[in-house]
């Protein structure tokens, strides 16, 4: 025999059962905040510019001074973003070792009424970056840090009278591992970011696609 409820009793159960929904809606958020969180924190504080070449270009050299002041004081701070890329985990972390006023800037008017104008913007930077996990908390607990020294090129658009981020390339030239307090150059089987075994599963049905078809 099933429960009378009440109107009392109904009222409370939809209380309870909005509050679960509300709940299971902000964890839903947070994570798939985290999971779409950009590779570098944004830098939103910026005065709409003149639509004019100079201003363009004075503004756009605050955001990268910024950009690089702010990787320093991550860096001084040992403060390392933990990234998810389902199904991999890892921490990083970025310096630029020459300082915020070493970087190459291009820019270009586009013919575009929403982007007027982009640019690039190439900056000499080192990475370091601890290697992919699939356990979140191994990622978490990863103290071992590659260091990839190269260069970064960041793409800008010029929208609605500021600079925003569009992308980012970042070539490293060499990597490293901190062995016993002293950098030393790795194998490149470290920079592997593919497990072995997926590469040979995805082998084997390669050859097998190609059996079937004849290729």
């Amino acid at each position: 025999m099933c429960p009378i409820i009440g109107p009392g009793g109904k009222r409370s159960l939809s209380i309870i059962v909005v509050a679960l929904l509300c709940a299971s809606c902000a964890l839903w958020r947070d994570r798939n905040a985290e999971r779409n969180a950009p590779d570098e924190p944004e830098i939103t504080a910026q005065s709409p510019a003149k639509d004019t070449g100079e201003d363009r270009e004075s503004q756009l050299k605050g955001l990268v001074r910024a950009r690089i002041e702010m990787a320093a004081r991550n860096q001084e701070n040992r403060k390392a973003r933990l990234i998810s890329r389902p199904p991999y985990h890892f921490k990083e972390y970025d310096e630029y070792p020459q300082g915020p006023d070493t970087y190459h800037i291009e820019m270009r008017e586009t013919e575009s009424r929403t982007a007027p104008a982009s640019a690039n913007v190439t900056i000499p930077k080192v990475r370091f970056a601890t290697r992919l996990h699939r356990d979140r908390d191994e990622a978490q607990a990863d103290t071992n840090f590659f260091r990839d020294t190269g260069a970064e090129t960041v793409t800008y658009e010029f929208r609605y009278g500021k600079w925003l981020r569009a992308g980012s390339l970042f070539v490293a030239e060499k990597t490293e591992e901190n062995v016993n307090g002293a950098w030393q150059p790795v194998e490149p089987k470290v920079e592997r970011t593919v497990p072995q075994e997926e590469e040979q599963a995805e082998s084997w049905w390669k050859r097998t696609w190609n059996t079937i078809t004849g290729r």
